[in-house]
């Protein structure tokens, strides 16, 4: 078990107080102490004791007091996923919850555009070759100490060595600071600068303590620029954690711009659904980040909450092999595409799906509302045309078996998926829809690592995959084509040219134009069919307000009261 503390002093003392962190390794307690003025170590001495104080404390504080003035004290929130570490930069995934520890550089708007979030501004140059971040005075981490512009140098510089996202800026050749202005200087604008400095694997730390710490202390011992710090951590248990006094925000999208409403929150770590709704009915929790339908109905408390919506960009995309002799006729593909009522499939799901009609989503930046528009009206449910189009493919039902068939052939597919609750609901729906235009879908699911080894050996005829990615661009390059279907329409080195070419166009209206290009390209040659985005349930008490879900898989606590 490995668990930190930070304990920071009163703000009005001008004099900082250290970082404090313990960890728990083989049955003893290390503490490490950081400062950058030791001349007062009295003074530390007595902070660390009261720290130590806390930490007992926070082991024993309940859920739903009110603090004075109408704030809440503590937030007790379930989420299914437990942390893996507090230093995201080493992570190649994080929770929702990771967003009250560490704030990013910078927030998107709908375009894709960078707007203010540690920075209190973004400056973009007319080429997209240098990105200035203004780091103002005021911000403090949890120790006290004051967020400088040399503390984003270091921590851009040290995700560029250890992030397993590190090709994400590797067009990012040299930074300088002038003044209160981080300078990025990259050797070329590429669209996924912008998802990757307001991600949350870019955490700002103080660089005199990324100096001194190896990687391995980082991973629990970090405590990033963020509205709460750690104050214990028990492994699959839970998190507790304090609100950061020094704590300023410029993000344009909430209204508290300073230290968070609620003094401390625990995020428990509550993998079985049941065992979820349960803790909220009996108010061991006040808030849930994510529930099934079937976890949702287990909840009995009345004074509840329930925003359904799509917290992150993901979508549910049938995929066709067409190097498969049945699918290589373009006019199967298409009757199987139109075929497919969504509706059906969002009650399948009890609406925790809702139908998608272009291969982006509406929550992923540049998405184009004008490709949308053209797939919904060219390929919309029409089981009358499909049976057309199958007919004029020259497959017909000779034997009066409810089935389709040609020169003495089946018409007969098999789809592979995620052995997962949504991913069964389609396929079996599928399977109805496809007997009503004589196709016979087999299924076949599969765990999630082994049904890409099928995909990827081309034993299918039909893949049903699942995506989610806030940037199309990475989409458009590698999850929505197989290589060689765009080989065989003989379109691979057109759409690759203009993938390239939308990566490298700074202007956000332009890119969404040339994604929508990309997209018309893929379906026009029925490569793949859109079905579905997903959903989640997101469960608050109701005296719990503020917690704002964004299109793009962030979650703002700013607001949260």
């Amino acid at each position: 078990m490995k668990c930190c503390l930070l304990y920071t002093s009163d703000a009005a003392d001008d004099t900082l107080c250290g970082m404090f962190s313990h960890v728990l390794r083989t049955g003893k307690l290390t503490i490490k102490i950081k400062n950058k003025r030791r001349e007062n170590m009295k003074r530390y001495l007595a902070i660390l004791v009261a720290a130590m104080m806390m930490v007992c404390l926070l082991a024993g504080c309940a859920g739903g007091d009110k603090a004075t003035g109408g704030e809440k004290e503590t937030l007790i929130i379930g989420e299914a996923g437990q942390w893996w570490g507090l230093d995201t930069t080493l992570l190649d995934g994080s929770n929702f919850t990771q967003g009250l520890v560490a704030d990013p550089l910078v927030v998107l708007d709908e375009n894709g555009n960078m707007q203010p979030c540690i920075a209190s501004a973004v400056a973009v140059s007319d080429d997209g070759k240098d990105i200035t971040l203004t780091i103002p005075k005021g911000m403090k981490y949890a120790s006290g100490e004051e967020v400088l512009p040399e503390d984003v140098v270091a921590s851009l510089t040290r995700f560029k060595a250890v992030s397993p996202f590190t090709s994400n800026l590797a067009s990012l050749e040299s930074m300088e600071v002038n003044g209160d202005d981080v300078i990025l200087h990259l050797s070329e604008f590429t669209s996924d600068i912008a998802v990757t400095l307001a991600g949350s694997f870019v955490t700002v730390q103080d660089k005199d303590v990324l100096d001194a710490s190896t990687d391995d202390e980082l991973l629990w011992g970090a405590q990033p620029y963020g509205m709460y710090y750690l104050a214990d951590y028990v492994d699959g248990s839970h998190v507790d954690l304090v609100r950061n006094p020094g704590y300023i925000t410029h993000n344009p999208y909430v209204e508290n711009k300073g230290p968070a409403n609620v003094e401390k929150v625990t995020v428990r770590f509550i993998s079985e659904e049941f065992s979820m709704a349960n803790a909220f009915n009996v108010n061991d929790i006040q808030a849930i980040l994510g529930i099934s339908a079937d976890g949702l109905s287990q909840i009995t408390r009345e004074d509840k909450n329930v925003v359904r919506k799509s917290s992150i960009p993901a979508i549910e995309y049938l995929e066709y092999n067409i190097s498969s002799p049945i699918l290589s006729d373009i006019r199967v593909r298409e009757a199987l595409a139109i075929a497919v009522d969504r509706d059906i499939l969002v009650e399948a799901n009890q609406g925790m799906v809702t139908p998608a009609w272009s291969i982006d989503t509406e929550k992923v930046i540049n998405y184009s509302a004008v490709f949308a528009a053209y797939y919904k009206e060219t390929y919309a449910t029409n089981v009358e045309k499909a049976k057309q189009l199958l007919a004029d493919a020259g497959w017909a039902d000779t034997d009066g078996n409810g089935y389709l068939d040609k020169d003495g052939q089946e018409l007969k597919l098999k789809i592979v998926a995620n052995d997962g609750a949504t991913e069964d609901n389609i396929v079996q729906s599928l399977q109805i829809q496809y007997k009503a235009i004589g196709v016979n879908l087999e299924i076949e699911m599969f765990a999630n690592y082994y049904h890409y080894d099928i995909i990827a050996q081309g034993n299918y005829d039909i893949g049903l995959e699942h995506w989610g990615w806030s940037e199309p661009i990475l989409t458009l390059n590698m999850v929505f084509t197989d290589v060689k279907n765009l080989e065989v329409c003989g379109i691979s080195d057109e759409y690759f040219d203009l993938i390239a070419r939308t990566s490298h166009t700074p202007d956000s209206d332009e890119r969404t134009k040339m994604v929508g290009e990309a997209e018309r390209m893929i379906s026009d040659n029925m490569l793949l069919v859109p079905l579905v985005t997903a959903e989640n349930n997101f469960v608050f008490a109701n005296d719990v307000s503020g917690i704002e879900i964004v299109g793009n898989g962030a979650v703002f606590f700013n607001d949260m009261k």
